[in-house]
């Protein structure tokens, strides 16, 4: 869908996934999370990117919302931005 100079999905950031990655155990572990867009230029699209054990997803919410000038030093129990989106 065109919107402005490019298209829809190369001016947003979707979300989409889970907070537990085992149901029954209701494990915080290893997260199936997929984002989706451009970001307006700031996240590389199309990789898979496995983080260290133990990063906070927080630190996804942390990294989108600076990226949307919602600038924050900390979200919850964020450790700083999640490296390696763009």
């Amino acid at each position: 869908m065109k919107e402005g100079d490019g298209t829809l999905l190369d001016h947003c950031m979707l979300a989409y996934g889970t907070g537990n990655s085992d149901g029954n155990a209701h494990n915080h572990d290893n997260l199936p999370i997929l984002l989706a867009g451009h970001g307006c230029g700031t996240i590389k699209q199309g990789r898979h990117v496995v983080h260290p054990k133990d990063t906070p997803l927080n630190n996804l919410w942390l990294a989108m919302l600076n990226r949307m000038e919602i600038k924050v030093q900390q979200l919850g129990d964020s450790s700083g931005e999640l490296p390696g989106l763009a």
